[in-house]
């Protein structure tokens, strides 16, 4: 795959709908999740404790049900290497450089969270082949129950607005790369950035700090433009165009 840059892995425009309700192909698993923390219970399998460590966790990501799907996910971090669908070739990738070329923040520990937040958007979905787990790239998720998923493979995804805003993970705060991904995802769906929606997320707390990071990512993207397409950001446009 080289230094290639996928296509952006999309999401909606509100996050109204699960990954359940919106029902991805494929995902026909789902698991309950009691709240509280996993107990250990002398009568289990290894085999069986780990998964119900792993859905004790995974449960902080998958609002209702957890898909069985995550779980393969899961074990394919720990394990460390995943299959990467990029249009009609699928390559296996360390974990981390897999995450990197997602758009996931591999430094600090935020490879596991990071896929699993994307996942549970519905940016990209997970599937099994030749026994490694599969990640596809999702260039636009349905808005509501019913509507088609449309996949960076696909001609479909080809008609989709291209979008650039350069940044490498590390070159900024972990706030600022946060709000980058959010106004990302406006510029793909054609929408405007809202600041209320964006101060309702972790640790960013108000509409004043949401504008405050929304500002110094225009910044950027006039500091660098799209000549820092190639320095290893997440970037949707062909650099042959």
């Amino acid at each position: 795959m080289g230094r290639k840059k996928l296509n952006k892995p999309g999401r909606s425009r509100r996050a109204d709908h699960t990954l359940q309700q919106l029902q991805p192909p494929g995902y026909h698993e789902w698991i309950k999740v009691d709240a509280g923390p996993a107990t250990a219970d002398p009568h289990l399998t290894p085999d069986a404790a780990d998964l119900l460590q792993r859905l004790g966790r995974l449960r902080a990501h998958y609002p209702g049900r957890v898909p069985l799907q995550a779980v393969h996910l899961d074990i394919a971090i720990d394990e460390g290497t995943v299959l990467l669908r990029d249009g009609d070739s699928v390559a296996p990738l360390p974990v981390a450089r897999a995450a990197e070329a997602l758009g996931v923040d591999p430094a600090g520990g935020e490879v596991r969270r990071g896929l699993h937040e994307l996942h549970a958007h519905g940016g990209v979905l997970v599937g099994i082949e030749e026994g490694l787990t599969l990640l596809r790239v999702v260039s636009r998720r349905p808005g509501r129950p019913g509507e088609p998923w449309v996949f960076a493979d696909t001609l479909e995804a080809s008609v989709l607005p291209q979008v650039c805003i350069p940044a490498r993970p590390g070159d900024i705060s972990p706030e600022e790369f946060t709000a980058l991904g959010f106004l990302r995802l406006n510029m793909a769906e054609g929408t405007v950035a809202d600041p209320e929606r964006f101060a309702a997320y972790e640790g960013i707390g108000s509409v004043e700090r949401a504008l405050e990071l929304f500002a110094a990512v225009a910044e950027l993207a006039e500091v660098k433009g799209c000549s820092a397409c190639p320095s290893g950001h997440l970037c949707t446009r062909d650099p042959d165009a």
